[in-house]
């Protein structure tokens, strides 16, 4: 499911959680912790929904380029 976060947004805060995630997995107090709140399920729907953000955007630039090139 898309959110309603505009595209920027919601980048930045995948780019935050990519640094993140991963270095606060490796500690041994925090990697639990991480587990436990659902932390890398969470990091998984955010990459799936970027990718379906691009999907989107490219669409849109297609359609926007037929829309061009037919007037």
């Amino acid at each position: 499911m898309i959110t309603d976060e505009d595209d920027l947004r919601f980048k930045q805060r995948l780019d935050r959680m990519e640094r993140r995630v991963p270095r606060l997995m490796a500690h041994p107090h925090y990697g639990p912790l991480m587990v436990q709140e659902g932390r890398v399920e969470r990091l998984e729907e955010m990459r799936i929904e970027w990718r379906e953000r691009q999907e989107r955007a490219r669409a849109r630039k297609l359609r926007w380029e037929a829309s061009i090139s037919e007037g």
